[in-house]
C-alpha cells in the first residue's frame, strides 16, 4: 500500500509548482512607471490651460508668451547711484576723536526718490550727522563696525524720507570716504 496513490487534496511534493517569469515580475513596475510618467506629463501640458489660477505666474507667463503673446515685464526703475555732496565730521561718542565721511547711495525707486533726497538735501545731512554723533569709536573698530554704521545710516534716510515724501527707497549707502582720527 505504500505505492498507492495520495489522497486527494494532499499535494505531492515532487509535483511542478507554478513559477512567475522574470518578464512579469519587470514589466509590470516598468508599465506603472511609464504610466506614471505619462500622467505627469499630461497634468503638466494641460494644468495651466484648465487651472490657470493655481500655476505659479512663471509658468503660466511663459505659456501665455508662448502662445503668441509678449510676456509682461515688471517695471523696475534701474539701479541709480547719487553721490551726497557734502564732508560728514562728527565727533565720536564716548571719546575725543572724530570722523570724517563721505558717502553715496544707491536706488531702484528712479526718479521720485533721487528728486525727495534733493528737496530733502538738508534733513538727510542732519540725519547722517546724528547717526554719526551717536556712533561710538569701538563700534567703528569692531568687525563689521562700517557695515553697520551704513545700514544705520540707510535706516535713518529712508524713515526722515518715508516721514518727508512717503517714500522709503534708499537700497544701499557706500562709504566713498573714511577717516577717522
Amino acid at each position: 500500500m505504500a505505492d498507492a496513490a495520495p489522497a486527494q487534496g494532499i499535494v505531492a511534493e515532487d509535483a511542478p509548482q507554478p513559477r512567475k517569469g522574470r518578464l512579469g515580475r519587470i514589466l509590470l513596475p516598468l508599465l506603472l512607471l511609464v504610466a506614471g510618467a505619462a500622467a505627469g506629463f499630461a497634468g503638466g501640458l494641460f494644468a495651466p490651460r484648465l487651472l490657470p489660477g493655481l500655476v505659479p505666474t512663471a509658468i503660466s507667463g511663459a505659456a501665455a508668451a508662448g502662445e503668441g503673446g509678449e510676456r509682461a515685464r515688471p517695471k523696475v526703475a534701474p539701479l541709480e547711484y547719487l553721490e551726497i555732496d557734502n564732508s560728514f565730521t562728527a565727533n565720536l561718542r564716548d571719546s575725543g576723536r572724530f570722523i570724517q565721511v563721505r558717502i553715496a547711495v544707491s536706488t531702484h525707486g528712479g526718479k521720485p526718490v533721487i528728486e525727495a533726497l534733493e528737496r530733502h538735501r538738508l534733513a538727510v545731512i542732519a540725519v547722517v550727522l546724528d547717526v554719526l554723533a551717536q556712533t561710538g569709536e569701538a563700534e567703528l573698530n569692531a568687525p563689521g563696525g562700517r557695515e553697520a554704521l551704513t545700514r544705520r545710516i540707510r535706516m535713518a534716510i529712508n524713515d526722515l524720507l518715508q516721514r518727508k515724501s512717503g517714500i522709503a527707497g534708499i537700497d544701499d549707502v557706500y562709504l566713498t570716504s573714511f577717516v577717522m582720527q
